[in-house]
């Protein structure tokens, strides 16, 4: 495992004088009502994940955890942004985007503790699930490799003349992967309506971006590569996100062929729940902990634009809430019963193997 520093040529936002929580950007084209649901999903991302990692450390959770601390906007972001009929291929650090497109904190939780009634019907115990009726693909531990597959789905739009979109996340580890080429070539030849937001936290693992790409202007790789075109965005900034998400939606889903968004943020974990994440500087830590909190973010934008504590507080209690009463949901639901472990489970013929 690599231990350097990430590279000093990564891009991020200029931090303004001081040493306090830097706000969001201001936005009064955005209402009110969606600033809060993104604090909201943002939250409910934070506080949730805080309880998983607990139960995860309690021997709990059979598989592992992996959170997405820092990197909660983005998500929030891309699934406000699109519309009912949309579909979404969300990876390990997107748990707002399930939420903003209905998925439950009790759905989140059946899974992780193994219940029968959770997504994958007991047989995960980790992240990888989807809700195809809420237009959520599930996860592939393979990271990139959902890339093609949002083409396949953005191109059975176009042939349909359907006014939908096919959106998915990956990050700047998976951009060097075969797949994400493969899939953003075909998506530039095929002109399909397709989204991709590439959550670069700076660290594949632990490999510093630097060391993992000669180039680590994401941006301009996928610009220069494809012709796609890519807006580079503050990743800890919700509202930068939404605008800069919202807008490739909108251009892919009026027929202007692919679009992607790099997302600049840190991943204020280590990779997952056994990870401490020393290879990272203290001090890079330190700054997105202190200034670049993607929750102290919107929350400071929108005391300054006049939103009460109070009303905020009461924000975070009522998600707070529903994470409880979301574990409490699935706590009650029975487990996985051993009789149906060989149901859904697929092999080929003897004649054939």
């Amino acid at each position: 495992m690599s231990t350097e520093p990430a590279s000093e040529t990564q891009w991020r936002e200029p931090d303004p004088p001081g040493s306090g929580v830097i706000p969001c950007v201001e936005a009064p084209a955005i209402p009110r009502e969606t600033q809060l649901e993104l604090l909201q999903l943002g939250l409910l991302q934070r506080l949730t994940e805080d309880r998983a990692m607990l139960l995860y450390r309690q021997g709990r959770i059979p598989g592992s955890y992996y959170t997405g601390r820092g990197q909660e906007a983005v998500g929030a972001a891309a699934g406000l942004c699109l519309g009912p009929d949309d579909v979404v291929a969300p990876l390990n650090r997107e748990l707002s985007c399930h939420f903003a497109r209905g998925v439950t904190v009790a759905d989140v939780f059946r899974n992780f503790l193994a219940r029968a009634t959770g997504p994958t019907r007991g047989r995960d115990g980790n992240m990888h699930f989807g809700m195809p009726a809420r237009g959520v693909f599930p996860l592939v531990s393979m990271l990139g490799v959902l890339c093609p597959v949002s083409v396949g789905a953005a191109l059975a739009f176009k042939r349909r003349g359907e006014p939908r979109v096919a959106l998915t996340f990956w990050g700047d580890g998976a951009m060097c992967t075969g797949d994400v080429h493969e899939g953003m070539n075909l998506a530039g030849v095929l002109d399909v309506p397709a989204v991709f937001v590439i959550q670069n936290n700076q660290y594949a693992y632990s490999t510093p971006t630097g060391r993992e790409m000669v180039n680590t202007n994401i941006a301009e790789r996928i610009e220069g590569g494809w012709s796609i075109p890519c807006q580079r965005v503050d990743g800890t900034d919700a509202i930068a996100a939404y605008a800069a998400i919202g807008e490739a939606v909108r251009r892919a889903r009026d027929g202007d062929g692919p679009h992607a968004v790099e997302a600049f943020s840190l991943r204020m974990h280590g990779h997952a729940a056994h990870d401490d994440a020393s290879y990272v500087p203290s001090e890079l830590l330190d700054h997105f902990a202190n200034r670049r909190d993607p929750i102290k973010r919107l929350r400071k934008r929108l005391e300054l634009d006049g939103v009460p504590q109070s009303e905020l507080d009461e924000l975070h209690a009522r998600v707070s809430d529903e994470v409880a009463e979301g574990l409490a949901e699935a706590e009650r639901a029975p487990p996985a019963d051993p009789d149906t472990i060989q149901d859904g489970v697929y092999a080929m013929p003897p004649s054939h193997a």
